[in-house]
């Protein structure tokens, strides 16, 4: 079993520690979870998923080069991270 230690701790000095803690999680995490930049590059389908649009609108944007995309071949592409960008700059509090 742990070892447990009680010993009275003040309120600020708990949060302090479990601020420090919940952040080196975070770091932990973001540093294992990062995607790939292969990964990132998506297609029609899940840039539509991912905005919410239907295909026919993502085109049309296509078109007037009003969201983010780039062609590999005639293959048309978007990056994830640039389309969550492109959608917070619209956003409205």
């Amino acid at each position: 079993m742990h070892d447990i230690l009680l010993s009275p701790l003040r309120v600020e000095d708990l949060t302090k520690i479990i601020n420090a803690a919940v952040k080196l999680a975070m770091q932990e995490y973001q540093q294992t979870n990062t995607p790939s930049p292969v990964s990132d590059i998506i297609g029609i389908r899940a840039a539509a998923e991912i905005t919410r649009l239907s295909r026919a609108r993502v085109y049309a944007l296509v078109a007037q080069r009003k969201i983010p995309h780039f062609k590999r071949g005639n293959r048309l592409s978007f990056k994830s991270s640039e389309l969550l960008a492109w959608m917070q700059e619209d956003r409205r509090d």
